[in-house]
């Protein structure tokens, strides 16, 4: 990403959140922002007004306008907008949390593979599955998954911990009781 000359200052846009929501917007500013106070490098954030892709779009425009070159996004719903921002500004790094190639393809144009795009993608049903084989091997019979909301990572997460708790339940020879639903509609 970086050449030695280059002076980079780096804006995170929230989602429909803020940087108090106990969750990926805050944990994503808290670790921006030490960051770059431990880089010497200049750091803002910015918030959609909505929660739309042309809101997002507005915020990446502003930052962009402000004279930041680093636009740090966390989640899935930034996906269009990345489609649509990327392309406009090959000078900006756009660095995307949680965004998939699925996520990045639109109208036909993908974007996976763009220049000034990385994005780093987590792997859910890992820690799932270590959280439902932990579950079970410390004796709990009984277990329930309740998914926020059903989006691709919470999905990931919840098949994973299935996996694993039935994995220990083969190793130990024991039979497991599951609940799996959602708190958004019923899976």
């Amino acid at each position: 990403f970086a050449s030695a000359d280059e002076t980079y200052r780096v804006a995170m846009i929230t989602d429909s959140g803020d940087i108090t929501d106990q969750s990926f917007n805050q944990t994503t500013y808290e670790a921006c922002k030490a960051f770059c106070e431990a880089n010497g490098v200049d750091f803002n954030y910015f918030k959609p007004t909505g929660d739309s892709d042309a809101e997002r779009i507005a915020q990446v425009e502003a930052a962009i306008d402000e004279g930041y070159n680093v636009i740090v996004m966390p989640g899935y719903a930034f996906g269009g907008a990345i489609v649509e921002a990327a392309p406009e500004f090959p000078d900006v790094k756009f660095i995307a949390l949680d965004v998939s190639a699925d996520d990045l393809t639109s109208n036909g144009v993908d974007l996976s593979n763009a220049s000034n795009l990385f994005s780093a993608v987590y792997q859910e049903e890992l820690s799932g599955y270590m959280a439902g084989y932990a579950a079970v091997k410390m004796g709990y019979k009984k277990l329930g998954f309740l998914g926020g909301m059903e989006v691709p990572a919470v999905q990931r997460f919840g098949y994973g911990f299935v996996q694993g708790a039935s994995a220990a339940a083969a190793e130990m020879g024991v039979k497991v009781e599951m609940n799996y639903s959602w708190l958004y509609g019923a899976s």
